[in-house]
């Protein structure tokens, strides 16, 4: 994981998007993003096939950071050997 190429691409204004297979049933997308001097990490997986039912949206987080190694480091923890290639 490039922590530097995530970082300007974030302070760029641009989201990062990207998917982590748990298991067979379970694929978390995860997005980041950075607004107004804060790092965003919002994680969800659909149990479901309607995008539209928001009840099949589980295990739904979106915290804020002010540390971008503070970000990464719960992102870390949260889904172990999580990769982000950009």
């Amino acid at each position: 994981m490039n922590k530097k190429r995530i970082f300007k691409k974030l302070k760029n204004g641009k989201d990062i998007d990207f998917y982590h297979k748990v298991n067979d049933h379970k694929v978390y997308t995860v997005r980041l993003s950075y607004n107004k001097d804060l790092f965003t990490l919002h994680t969800y997986y659909l149990d479901g096939d309607d995008v539209f039912d928001e009840s099949n949206y589980k295990d739904e987080k979106l915290v804020t950071y002010s540390d971008f190694d503070i970000l990464i480091k719960t992102l870390q923890e949260s889904f172990p050997g999580i990769e982000i290639r950009i």
